[in-house]
């Protein structure tokens, strides 16, 4: 078991505190001061980074982010394999964790950002036409997955602090994406799956076995 130590806002969420505070300093009015505050307290809440406890095997995969499973299914994946695979598409709402996480042990080897839409990021179109970033990671058994962070209608930055030849292990931190955004992940090799349709997950639960 191990026990992510981490910082309990993530460091992109600072400006955006910050910001409404010192507005709500600068501004006199009551409603706007209060909004402002309003916004500074949701602001800490989404960027929140909790401690998690990573329970993790050979050849598990771990969910790389927390929200609702909204597809299991064979889909062409484009960035990386090109061709059709096993899909597992995680919706984030605003109110759920938006920290991305290794989906196991092993290493990063490709990266490729691709500009696109803000389409609602649980609509199916959204994994074709939405802004997003693609990760290619490999295990120590030579098997490989692809994790792709999606922006949504409201989320308009993905960050990704993950680089190609970064060794990473299960559950430490590859990115996050503001405000709203889903997470599609993809296998080559057959997944056994421990999860289903419209299941609410957290990152690092697991998600199936390679």
């Amino acid at each position: 078991m191990k026990t992510t130590k981490k910082d309990i806002i993530a460091k992109e969420g600072y400006p955006f505190i910050a910001s409404f505070v010192i507005g709500s300093l600068l501004v006199k009015n009551k409603f706007l001061k209060a909004t402002l505050l309003g916004a500074s307290a949701f602001s800490v809440y989404f960027f929140r980074n909790p401690k998690k406890n990573i329970h993790y095997e050979k050849n598990m995969v771990l969910s790389p982010a927390d929200g609702t499973i909204v597809d299991i299914s064979n889909a062409y994946e484009r960035f990386f394999f090109k061709s059709e695979v096993n899909k597992i598409s995680i919706f984030m709402s605003v109110f759920d964790v938006h920290i991305n996480l290794a989906p196991f042990k092993g290493v990063c080897l490709d990266k490729i950002y691709n500009k696109g839409l803000f389409i609602s990021a649980n609509k199916p179109k959204a994994s074709l036409e939405n802004e997003q970033c693609a990760l290619l990671f490999e295990n120590e058994d030579g098997k490989k997955i692809v994790v792709v962070q999606i922006a949504g209608i409201i989320a308009r930055r993905i960050v990704t602090y993950t680089k190609p030849n970064d060794k990473v292990e299960a559950g430490d931190i590859i990115g996050l994406i503001r405000f709203g955004s889903r997470v599609d992940i993809y296998s080559e090799n057959e997944l056994n799956l421990a999860v289903h349709m419209n299941q609410k997950i957290k990152g690092g639960d697991l998600i199936g076995y390679l």
